[in-house]
């Protein structure tokens, strides 16, 4: 049985009044994850300046959500990566979305930039990034859903988009 304390019910229905107010009129709201890549098994998500562990909190699930594109990518950088012996030193994605707070609540768009740190040469993280969001179904599933923007960043040095 699922039971809920009278203070979380209370605030649930709080948060159900600021929607139906919200309702009225067109409300946005953004929202931010960052996607680590660790190792080839690991990818850690966090949004600063919080950590989780058993007895926090965690993510919002529309943070869960947004954050399966950069774990998705991740595991496609890591595997082309991987096969071409392409040396990363860090990989890392962060994500901005914006969506509707009013029914219908949808993501309206979606901008992600991958900072990677890499002795590589430009040509080669270039193809890197275009085959991870290529292959990445998480992101060619959100673009048929709403718009999708995607940034490389080579060693601090702004690249352009991801096609």
């Amino acid at each position: 049985m699922v039971s809920f304390s009278t203070g979380f019910a209370d605030k649930m229905r709080e948060r159900l009044k600021k929607y139906e107010e919200a309702d009225r009129t067109e409300v946005s709201a953004k929202v931010k994850v960052v996607v680590d890549k660790l190792d080839d098994l690991a990818s850690t998500r966090g949004r600063n300046p919080h950590s989780w562990s058993a007895d926090e909190n965690g993510p919002s699930p529309l943070e869960y959500f947004i954050s399966a594109l950069g774990l998705c990518q991740c595991v496609h950088y890591a595997e082309h990566a991987a096969a071409s012996g392409i040396r990363l030193e860090s990989l890392r994605i962060e994500i901005n979305g914006d969506f509707r707070v009013t029914r219908p609540r949808n993501l309206k768009k979606l901008e992600y930039t991958v900072l990677i740190q890499s002795p590589e040469k430009l040509d080669v993280i270039r193809e890197l990034a275009l085959k991870a969001s290529a292959d990445c179904y998480v992101t060619q599933t959100l673009k048929r859903a709403c718009e999708v923007r995607g940034h490389l960043l080579l060693n601090g040095v702004d690249i352009g988009e991801i096609f």
